[in-house]
């Protein structure tokens, strides 16, 4: 028995299992001016489902409130959701579990890839959402076309929408080539990073009338019967609980529930049961509030999962640095091409530092899990000459001046500094400053070296730590391009339930292309809103 007028969902089939499916992913919903069929028909992915309880929800002793549209999440899914609700008239609310909004959309670095804008135009460069697409399936591999395409389509779109209604400030000027394009398409906030996005958002979202419930953190989905005669049933509400007050509150739903509470890359246990490297000892790049605790209950009423052991990391981050940060430019433009990635403790290089991306994460897992710490270290001509055209010794003085980087007059001071082995460092370097002399393509790591590297021998010298951390989670709940939570039990939409941004999977696959993320969100934020707010 239950308390109360709601139940939670029972999927007494939902076992853990993975499934290979021909999945009938549904034919699609015309909504706010959306159209998109058959966008997951006839295709094969592969699912997995975390154990279901199938234990009924205890409400007890809560307040109720009556809603049409309850967001779970205030990052840019989120609030591009409440906002696109509201605008169609429903009452929306929004629940944070977090003290502050914006989730990981606002310590993002603010880039969005858009083909067919005017800075493109402006610069030459010939571009589509058939190209972009083109260049989201390579990268990903298995992630799925219809959502692809859904994606590549509504970019232009979108960006205006960011630019003429909310006010978003973009370069105008500038664009950026990411990892994975053929083009260059990055818009840049001139901000340089998320809140000059999630901000406006946030600003246009409240102006409407979109409440904001900080702190309040949801706990369960509770469904309600629309049918006596047939038992037809549907997520009715979400049930919460203020950490403020200690309060539980039910949050009626007249229309629709839309998750968007993000990735679990700080929720160790579910991502090492993807990837045993990643353990504690491996960074976030993420909000601390990156748990997962709602991807587990979408699991827990029968929602599909998919795609979660593609987990996507930053080798070279800092351990010092919040988020991403920018310490990595250091690591990557500058020691990695020009100078040495070694172990504190020995001195010694452990890694092709130009090789591929996974091979220098595990790597650096490797060494993590052992109780070893890597460091960059580069000399003053490979910080004068870093191999990037945006990144120069300026950005290096401002690391220094943050405390990221340290900088030595000598060599033997940033061994004594950083505790590294005097005698093993220099031999270390002694090795690859002679195959520079020699004239070797290659070094005794597989490096290919530099056209433009010099030997190692000036000061001043520089070092910084490095962590592997975890950037983003490509797995989630399946969504159809509706943003319509899936069903493991029918692969049909659980009725009242949608879901866009991290927490969804199925769109990036193994390997994203760079600024597709937060475009993500607002794309399927947008979708999730629209559609939340039709039904009824």
């Amino acid at each position: 028995m239950t308390d109360g007028k709601f139940s939670s969902q029972s999927a007494a089939s939902a076992r853990r299992r993975a499934l290979t499916l021909g999945a009938r992913f549904g034919a699609g919903v015309a909504a706010g001016g959306l159209s998109v069929a058959n966008a997951w028909a006839n295709e094969r992915l592969n699912f997995t489902q975390i154990e279901g309880t199938g234990h009924p929800v205890r409400i007890g002793a809560a307040q109720h409130e009556d809603w049409d549209v309850v967001v779970i999440g205030s990052g840019a899914a989120g609030l591009a959701a409440a906002l696109e609700a509201r605008r169609a008239g429903a009452r929306v609310v929004i629940l944070e579990k977090m003290g502050s909004i914006g989730g990981n959309s606002v310590i993002s670095e603010g880039l969005v890839g858009v083909p067919g804008t005017p800075m493109q135009a402006a610069l030459g460069i010939h571009d589509s959402p058939a190209l972009f697409a083109e260049d989201l399936l390579a990268a990903g591999y298995v992630n799925h076309p219809g959502k692809v395409r859904v994606l590549a389509e509504k970019a232009l779109e979108t960006f205006e929408w960011t630019r003429d209604e909310l006010g978003v400030r973009w370069w105008e000027d500038r664009l950026e080539y990411e990892i994975g394009q053929s083009v260059r398409r990055t818009a840049v906030i001139r901000e340089a990073k998320g809140g000059g996005l999630v901000y406006p958002l946030y600003e246009r979202a409240r102006a409407l009338g979109v409440v904001m419930r900080l702190r309040t953190k949801a706990l369960h989905f509770l469904e309600i019967e629309t049918d006596a005669i047939s038992g037809a049933r549907r997520i009715g509400a979400v049930l919460a609980e203020d950490a403020s007050s200690g309060k539980r509150i039910v949050f009626h739903a007249s229309r629709g529930v839309v998750l968007a509470s993000g990735g679990f890359s700080s929720d160790i246990e579910l991502r090492q049961m993807q990837n045993w490297r990643l353990s504690a000892r491996v960074g976030s790049a993420t909000q601390p509030g990156s748990t997962g605790e709602m991807l587990r209950e979408a699991a827990r009423i029968g929602a599909w999962l998919l795609h979660l052991e593609y987990i996507h990391c930053i080798p070279d981050a800092s351990p010092d640095e919040k988020g991403w940060g920018t310490t990595w430019k250091f690591s990557r433009y500058c020691a990695a091409t020009q100078g040495v990635w070694v172990v504190r403790q020995t001195g010694r290089r452990f890694v092709n530092e130009t090789g591929g991306n996974v091979d220098k994460t595990n790597a650096i897992f490797d060494l993590l899990n052992a109780g070893f710490e890597p460091v960059a270290i580069a000399d003053a001509r490979a910080v004068r000459h870093p191999q990037s055209v945006i990144f120069g010794e300026h950005d290096v003085a401002a690391l220094v001046a943050r405390g990221f980087v340290s900088r030595y007059p000598t060599l033997e001071a940033l061994a004594q500094g950083r505790r590294i082995p005097l005698a093993a460092l220099r031999e270390t370097i002694a090795r690859y400053n002679d195959a520079l002399r020699a004239g070797r393509a290659v070094d005794e790591m597989g490096r290919r070296l530099s056209s433009i590297a010099e030997p190692m021998e000036e000061g001043p010298w520089y070092a910084s730590p490095m962590l592997a951390k975890v950037l983003m989670c490509s797995g989630g709940i399946a969504a159809d391009a509706c943003a319509r939570v899936l069903s493991v039990v029918d692969d049909r939409p659980i009725p009242g339930l949608y879901a866009a941004g991290e927490v969804t999977g199925g769109l990036h696959g193994i390997a994203f292309v760079g600024s597709a993320g937060l475009l993500d969100a607002l794309v399927f934020g947008r979708i999730a809103g629209q559609c939340a707010a039709k039904s009824l």
